[in-house]
């Protein structure tokens, strides 16, 4: 069980280990000094004495006593000894550091016999003192080892030694006037005292408790107090550095090697500091708070040409700063004096004269909420600016083809089709062209997910538009629903790796005018993994495609009247054929010949001729079906199709029709015209299976119906 009395030995010794071992854990941080250090080995020591006295106050042999009383004597000689050699660093003891392996001596000599020799010299073990003590109405013996005459001269040369540190550090601090509050001061005067307290109570002169123990708790603590401004500004100092490289984001894996390879050489805080400045391709300099240079990197030097001799202590600003930019470069010092952190671009003054565009980042260093100087940080940007301004001019040159190529150009985002075209291939989809073909309704979507950025003069002229914006704004009413295959195509293509696609588009313009054209297309080089940037070139082929239009109407058509001539007749007669043989229907073939044509064309000539045929072929179309067809197939003979016919009872009332429409008077330039028509028809199957037996057939019927009389018609194979 743990005696009351050693209880306090036990918080010395937790409080002191807590200390020490924090210590040197930020140490192995590489975050403090080797001073420091010292003082982590001395609260160890602390740390030892107060674990060898709680021991020996729970003692129950003598044998067990005389240990813990050894232990005593080493921890208190490893105190004075690593003490003695932070108050020495502490206070720049030249003297003391030359000659304190000589310390280092004596406290070995005196700790060896403690720990190997048994002796009576030293202790002896065969004779006891006994001290009764009373601690909070508990009375307790304590059993010791008498000490021999070797221990009297070590601890009485420890508190000499103790003694000379102690008159060093009351003739350092003398005539200043907050000596007594200074922690060092106080610190070691009252350790002084515990030590020869301890003394007189060893000599058995006194009996205080104890003493020596708070001596060395407050000795611990206000040192502790005292370096912690130390270790923090430490701590502050390295994470502004490693704040302004990053804010740089230049080099940085250089850098961090840099930083990392000779971290590990160096062995202060200072000597890190110097080096990652030194190192820095960056041109950096550090301030003192009155803005005048501390330092300068090799960087700085070769920039601005200044040795670091001769930057020495000048004005920043007034160094490298040109006239005409002084009190910028002045205020933004300012700033930065006064805590802000300032990001800046402009121009500089090299030592020769020269001007160079400089990227400026300047950090405050703060250390303990109070700023310490400053950290500013140069970036030649000269060559960037001239890549700028010829990416400038190129671009406007760009926009300037762009915006005066005769031809429509546009620029388009399709990011949003490349996401969609992924997700299809994540689900297993290889064959787009297949895939788009068969899924109209996701190229319309795709379509209305293309992002229009920009469109040329030539585009808005082509498709009628106000503005530019009112076409990108509208630019889905433009497209026709017959373009859907072709941008099909187009996205399988870039689907499948193409990054160039070409192909015929329809769209329509503001006015509602058909527009049909060659669209190419071309993803900008460097933007193929994502379509964030399409350029496309849309030449207009309207007029192109009207006229093959134009000839492909006149190639199926009677060029005065409009209706069939002899080739769309004979295609649409063999389709129709084809259809009711499949379906088992009936067709009527019409073979008219006008009655009196030629008395017109004798009368009142051929113009008016013409547009005779011309009316007659209007009443034909007029008095049939849209699925039937007019033809001409020769002066003034049209030849009739009527497909999918119920029957002959179907047909009569048609043919009447016909009859009744053509006899009715024409007026042609003042002139009145009357004829009248002669009809036969031939009926499929009945009277033939090909279109040439059906027309010949229906001729012959013609003829039959003329020879009657004319004005009537008549059925091949049928009574009529």
């Amino acid at each position: 069980m743990i005696s009351l009395i050693s209880i306090i030995p036990i918080i010395v010794a937790g409080i002191s280990g807590a200390l020490g071992i924090f210590i040197l854990a930020l140490s192995f941080a590489r975050k403090i000094e080797k001073i420091q250090i010292s003082f982590g080995c001395a609260a160890l020591a602390v740390m030892l004495y107060g674990i060898s006295t709680a021991n020996l106050y729970n003692s129950s042999t003598l044998i067990q006593a005389n240990l813990f009383q050894r232990m005593q004597v080493v921890s208190i000689i490893l105190f004075i000894l690593t003490y003695f050699y932070f108050v020495i660093h502490y206070l720049n003891l030249i003297f003391w550091k030359k000659y304190f392996w000589i310390c280092i001596t004596i406290a070995v000599l005196a700790i060896i016999p403690h720990v190997f020799i048994q002796n009576p010299l030293i202790w002896n073990t065969n004779e006891s003192s006994f001290h009764l003590i009373k601690f909070f109405g508990s009375m307790q013996i304590i059993n010791e080892s008498v000490p021999g005459i070797i221990t009297e001269i070590s601890f009485g040369l420890g508190v000499v030694v103790f003694f000379l540190i102690t008159v060093k550090v009351i003739q350092e601090f003398h005539g200043q006037k907050d000596k007594f509050s200074h922690p060092l001061f106080l610190s070691t005067n009252i350790l002084f005292i515990a030590l020869v307290n301890d003394a007189l109570m060893g000599l058995g002169v006194i009996n205080s408790i104890y003493i020596l123990e708070v001596g060395f708790l407050l000795l611990i603590g206000l040192v502790a107090f005292l370096l912690s401004k130390n270790i923090m500004g430490a701590i502050a100092t390295k994470e502004a550095l490693e704040i302004a490289n990053l804010a740089l984001q230049v080099h940085k894996e250089e850098l961090e090697k840099t930083v990392y390879e000779r971290t590990q050489a160096f062995q202060s805080q200072a000597e890190y500091f110097r080096a990652l400045v030194d190192n820095n391709p960056i041109a950096t300099v550090t301030l003192n708070n009155d803005q005048r240079i501390v330092s300068i990197n090799p960087a700085f030097e070769d920039l601005f040409g200044y040795s670091q001799a001769e930057a020495q202590s000048r004005d920043l600003d007034s160094l490298i700063a040109p006239e005409e930019q002084l009190s910028v470069a002045k205020t933004l010092t300012h700033d930065v004096v006064n805590k802000n952190r300032i990001s800046h671009t402009g121009l500089r003054q090299q030592k020769n004269g020269s001007l160079v565009h400089v990227e400026i980042l300047g950090v405050p260093v703060m250390v303990n909420g109070s700023e310490v100087g400053v950290l500013a940080l140069y970036r030649d940007i000269s060559n960037q600016i001239k890549s700028e301004k010829i990416l400038q001019e190129s671009e406007m040159r760009y926009r300037s083809l762009f915006e005066d190529s005769p031809i429509s150009l546009w620029e388009e985002d399709f990011s949003d089709i490349k996401t969609e075209i992924d997700r299809f291939k994540s689900l297993g989809i290889k064959n787009f062209h297949e895939f788009f073909a068969s899924n109209q309704d996701v190229v319309r979507q795709l379509m209305g997910k293309i992002k229009v950025i920009n469109v040329n003069q030539a585009t808005i002229k082509l498709f009628k538009a106000s503005t530019k914006e009112n076409l990108i704004d509208n630019v889905q009413s433009i497209i026709k629903p017959e373009s859907v295959p072709t941008n099909g195509e187009i996205y399988a293509s870039l689907a499948e790796g193409e990054f160039q696609c070409i192909g015929e588009i329809h769209h329509i313009d503001f006015l509602g005018n058909n527009i049909y054209s060659v669209l190419r297309l071309s993803i900008a080089p460097g933007y193929e993994e994502t379509w964030e940037k399409v350029f496309i070139s849309v030449i207009d082929i309207t007029e192109r495609k009207n006229n093959e239009s134009y000839l492909e109407y006149l190639s199926t058509h009677d060029q005065l009247t409009g209706v069939a001539n002899r080739s769309l007749l004979y295609d649409r007669l063999s389709h129709a054929l084809a259809h009711a043989k499949r379906d088992q229907k009936m067709i009527a073939v019409f073979f008219l010949d006008l009655d009196g044509y030629k008395t017109i064309n004798d009368l009142f000539g051929h113009l008016v001729g013409d547009q005779f045929l011309i009316q007659i072929a209007k009443r034909l179309s007029a008095n049939l079906r849209e699925s039937d067809t007019v033809a001409r197939f020769g002066g003034d003979e049209f030849i009739l199709v009527l497909e999918n016919i119920s029957g002959v009872d179907a047909i009569k009332p048609i043919t009447e029709k016909i009859l009744k429409s053509i006899a009715k008077p024409y007026r042609i330039n003042d002139h009145t015209c009357q004829v009248t028509t002669s009809i036969g028809i031939s009926l499929y199957p009945m009277d033939g299976t090909t279109s040439e037996d059906l027309i010949s057939k229906a001729d012959t019927a013609m003829y039959r119906a003329k020879q009657l009389g004319k004005n009537q018609y008549k059925f091949f194979s049928l009574r009529s």
